[in-house]
This record gives structure tokens, C-alpha cells and sequence, in this order.
């Protein structure tokens, strides 16, 4: 059923509905001896040419359609037979008149046949074409299969000697201990150091080939509480932030509508927004998480910090993938990173038909936000893609990436 229905779509079945080149050959054939019989009549019997005229135009269309330039032959034949019977018989029209029409035969001949052969080139490149795209497209499906694969294999391989290399070196520092010195210590930090890096990597890597398939994703959807979820990602980052003497706050809306999406998606998003602003702020910096319902059936989480800020054109760049920009410098040390999070982060937003931006200047914070939809009355789906939150939802002029 599948095969029948996939070749009744094919634009290239419409040239298998028309006749063979011997069939056409056979059906011309016979209409123009019909057709010469017909001019008997109208010439012998009736005596005049104008209504026998009229009926001959059909196989000269006929023939200019299916043959192109060949259908002049079949005018010069029909032409030839109303000449004939104008000449040898006693014919109502006169010759000059006859003539005229046979002249009106071969033009429209010539019409129709140049014009059967533009759309025959036509439909020609368009088959090229359509064959050329779906191979283009069979190629794509291919490379993406190898691209997942290759994900997949490679995180895998990557995972187990970073753990490994993380589980030995704090062997290594725990049997050492009191005989480490100072450099050999801060040495082994560095690599701890190194190694949360390449593990923090390997989970976003991780995360971005799981992205691959949104379609599977999406039914993982559930009713989520923003404000618990929010709440609990900020307990889990105040370690992090008191290590810098930074204040780390929620300023959470009462009553505020549950979100539809894949809860772990939407926690990833926002720990990745909130340890950006904590690893972009300098010490006693402030950090402020909110929820805010922006209009019907839209709520947004915003993270809020006053941290070094970034300029609008490497806002442009911020949500691409594998981007850092320049200018990351906080207190004197370059930031660490990879460039992956805030691409991921859009993936994510986008893929739940929201949106999410960023609002900032040099020297005066940014806030990163997203919008999502709250959850839908009816008993639709949570996620419904098609349906993006509108550019209008955003409360101040921030950059929104496509």
C-alpha cells in the first residue's frame, strides 16, 4: 500500500499516463484520415470549408503536444486536403480564404510544438532535478546515520579514560596525601581541574547527539512545575556561587502556570543558564533567577546576573555552536569552555516551540532568558513545535536567535 501511494505522489508518473511514441504515431494517424473523411463531408456534401476548419485544429493540437515540432507535418496534410478540395471542387470559400486558414493551421503548429518542447525540456530538468534531490536526500540520511553513530561510539570511547584518569588520580592524591608538596598538589589540581572540564564536555557532547532525534524526545513530555524545578536548580548551585561570594537568588511568581516538555531538557537549560552567569560574574556579583508569566498561555524563566555583560555583535555568535567569544575575560582569567551550552539551550527551546534570548551590555550583566508555552487546556500534545511563542512575548529589546 505504502509503494502504491508514494508512486501515485510522484510528480514523474504524469509522463507514464501519456501514450508510447508508436501508440501516439497510430492515434494521429487515424484521427487525421478521420478527419480527411470529415472534410468530405463538409466540402462535398455542405460545401464550405469554415466548419471543417474549426474541427481540424484538434489533431494539429493533439500532434503539437505529444510530437512538438512534428505537428507541422499534420497541418501541411489537413492544409493540403482543404487546398484540394478548394481547388477541385465547388467549394463555397474562395481560394484566398482557404489559404488564410491553412496558414492559421501551420501557425498554430508551430505554436503548439515549440511550446510542447520548452515544457518537454522543462519537465526533463525537473525529473533531473527531483533524481538529483533524492539521491542528495538519500546521501544526507546516510551521513546523519554515520554523524549519530559516530556520536554515540565516540562519547563512549572518550567516557570510560576520563573516568578511569579522574578515579586513579584521587587514589593517587589519597595515598600520597601529607607527602605532597605545594607545587606537586597544585599540580594535581590543575588536573582535576582539566578533568572536570573534559567531563563537562563529554555531557554536553553527550546531550547535543541525544538531540539528534527530537522526535523521540518530545514524547518523553510531561507537565512541568517551573518554580520547584528552578528553585532546586539554584540549591544545587549555591555551593558553587558561595565559593565566589556571590548571591545566588530566586524570584519566583506565585501562581505560576506549569509548563509542557521533557522536565530533565528544561532543568539542563536552566542549570546551564545559571552556572553561565555564576562562571561570568566576578566575586560578590549577584545572581537572580525569576519566573514571569508573559501573556496568555506564554511564562518565561530569566536569569539575571551583573557580570562583565557582552556586546550585540557577539550576542550574534553566543548561540552557534562551538563559538566563545573574545572578550570573556572575569577578573583577569579567561573563562573555560567548549562553546556547546547556549546552542544546546536554543536546541532545547526550540524544539518545545519556544524562544530564548538575551538582553545585555558591556559592563552592565546580561539576562538570559526562555519563553515556553504553559500548558495547553486540551488534551493535545504537551509539545506542539508548529506552534512557536511569538517575538512579541519578549518584554524588552533583546537579540532572539532564529
Amino acid at each position: 500500500m505504502t509503494d502504491n501511494k508514494n508512486r501515485s505522489l510522484n510528480p514523474g508518473m504524469i509522463s507514464e499516463s501519456i501514450p508510447s511514441p508508436t501508440n501516439k504515431f497510430v492515434i494521429i494517424c487515424v484521427l487525421v484520415l478521420a478527419f480527411i473523411l470529415l472534410s468530405m463531408y463538409f466540402h462535398l456534401d455542405r460545401h464550405e470549408g469554415i466548419g471543417y476548419s474549426h474541427f481540424a485544429y484538434i489533431p494539429i493540437i493533439f500532434a503539437g503536444f505529444w510530437w512538438g515540432r512534428k505537428a507541422i507535418y499534420v497541418a501541411i496534410i489537413l492544409g493540403m486536403d482543404v487546398l484540394g478540395f478548394s481547388i477541385f471542387s465547388n467549394s463555397a470559400s474562395p481560394l484566398w480564404a482557404d489559404s488564410i486558414r491553412v496558414l492559421s493551421f501551420l501557425i498554430v503548429a508551430f505554436v503548439i510544438g515549440e511550446l510542447s518542447n520548452e515544457l518537454l525540456k522543462t519537465h526533463r530538468a525537473l525529473r533531473e532535478r527531483e533524481d538529483r534531490v533524492r539521491k542528495t536526500n538519500s546521501s544526507l540520511r546516510e551521513f546523519a546515520k554515520l554523524r549519530k553513530a559516530f556520536l554515540h561510539i565516540a562519547i563512549h570511547d572518550m567516557k570510560s579514560p576520563v573516568s578511569a584518569t579522574t578515579m586513579l588520580l584521587h587514589s593517587l592524591q589519597t595515598l600520597l596525601d601529607s607527602s605532597l608538596t605545594d607545587e606537586q598538589e597544585y599540580l594535581i589540581n590543575r588536573m582535576h581541574s582539566r578533568l572536570d572540564e573534559a567531563t563537562s564536555f563529554l555531557h554536553d557532547f553527550q546531550l547535543f547527539a541525544q538531540l539528534e532525534d527530537p522526535s523521540q524526545i518530545r514524547k518523553q513530555a510531561t507537565e512541568i512545575n517551573l518554580n520547584d524545578l528552578i528553585s532546586d536548580v539554584v540549591n544545587v548551585n549555591q555551593d558553587i556561587a558561595h565559593n565566589k561570594n556571590q548571591k545566588l537568588t530566586c524570584d519566583l511568581e506565585e501562581n505560576l502556570s506549569t509548563a509542557g516538555g521533557v522536565e530533565r531538557l528544561i532543568r539542563e537549560v536552566i542549570s546551564n543558564l545559571v552556572t553561565n552567569a555564576i562562571k561570568y560574574t566576578p566575586e560578590n556579583g549577584n545572581i537572580i533567577v525569576r519566573s514571569i508569566t508573559m501573556g496568555d498561555c506564554v511564562v518565561s524563566v530569566e536569569v539575571e546576573d551583573d557580570g562583565i555583560g557582552i556586546s550585540e555583535k557577539d550576542q550574534k555568535k553566543l548561540f552557534k555552536e562551538f563559538v566563545r567569544i573574545k572578550d570573556n575575560n572575569v577578573a583577569g582569567q579567561k573563562v573555560g569552555g567548549i562553546g556547546l551550552g547556549l546552542s544546546i539551550v536554543k536546541r532545547i527551546i526550540n524544539m518545545h516551540g519556544g524562544k530564548a534570548y538575551v538582553i545585555s551590555e558591556p559592563g552592565k550583566g546580561s539576562t538570559f532568558g526562555i519563553l515556553l508555552h504553559s500548558c495547553p487546556g486540551d488534551n493535545g500534545p504537551l509539545i506542539r513545535p508548529a506552534l512557536r511563542v511569538s517575538e512579541e512575548s519578549v518584554p524588552v529589546k533583546g537579540y532572539i536567535p532564529e
